[in-house]
């Protein structure tokens, strides 16, 4: 079977592309270019928020951590936005544990620095942040809605697609940080990723998975990825003039 083409995952930062950099030339100046590796841990839930992290083909999960140590996955955090939105509204801690689940790129800043940009009078950031807020709302809704009600093989469809998406056709995961994102034993990802596989949807080994066929993956996911993925582009196809 051939592969289908891949998209290229994007090599910029939507919301620091929409920035008009005459006017925040004073926050790029400080914003640093990071490498970032697989599973490191950015924020421990309920710590102090110090850099704040614009994605550029690194992607976040910002994940919700339980008593009894078992986890699931909030939402991921890719180029469309940012990691440490808390501090936009006022906020010096994170309310979740969030590691890098792709590694990859980013654009670092101290976070009382962005506090700066977004207190002056001339800034678009709080116009922007507050778009992507509106969206992040509806991903984590709809996330929550889809874990509760649809299938482990649907969710699973569907967060591959979403990954594939912002990293393109071959993605180093694992199953067990898969079964975690999900919160779902690691078997049963081991066994949904087995039935995917024979079916000529994905192949994998050794951490590496790669998408073979996307429209059969779609065929299999649930209408989420679909909802998500449109309501995207909706809120982001006129980011631009909202920076103006």
């Amino acid at each position: 079977m051939s592969t289908l083409p891949q998209p290229r995952p994007s090599t910029e930062n939507k919301v620091l592309a929409a920035l008009h950099r005459p006017e925040s030339q004073h926050f790029f100046s400080h914003l640093k270019h990071v490498t970032l590796s697989l599973g490191e841990v950015i924020y421990e839930a309920e710590s102090e928020v110090e850099y704040v992290y614009f994605p550029v083909t690194a992607v976040f999960s910002m994940l919700t951590l339980m008593e009894d140590g078992n986890m699931v996955e909030v939402g991921p955090v890719g180029n469309e936005g940012l990691v440490g939105l808390n501090v936009f509204f006022g906020a010096g801690t994170s309310p979740t544990l969030v590691l890098v689940h792709v590694a990859g790129t980013a654009m670092r800043i101290r976070a009382h620095l962005l506090r700066e940009e977004i207190r002056s009078a001339k800034s678009q950031m709080p116009r922007l942040l507050l778009r992507y807020t509106q969206m992040l709302l509806a991903m984590t809704g709809q996330s929550a809605a889809c874990n509760q009600l649809h299938t482990l093989d649907k969710q699973l469809a569907r967060w591959l697609l979403t990954m594939h998406d912002y990293a393109g056709d071959e993605l180093l995961l694992t199953h067990e940080l898969i079964s975690q994102t999900l919160g779902a034993r690691r078997a049963g990802i081991s066994g949904m990723a087995f039935d995917f596989k024979n079916a000529g949807l994905i192949e994998y080994a050794r951490g590496h998975i790669q998408l073979v066929d996307r429209h059969g993956l779609e065929a299999r996911a649930c209408e989420c990825y679909r909802v998500i993925k449109e309501e995207y582009e909706r809120l982001y196809a006129d980011l631009p003039l909202l920076a103006r």
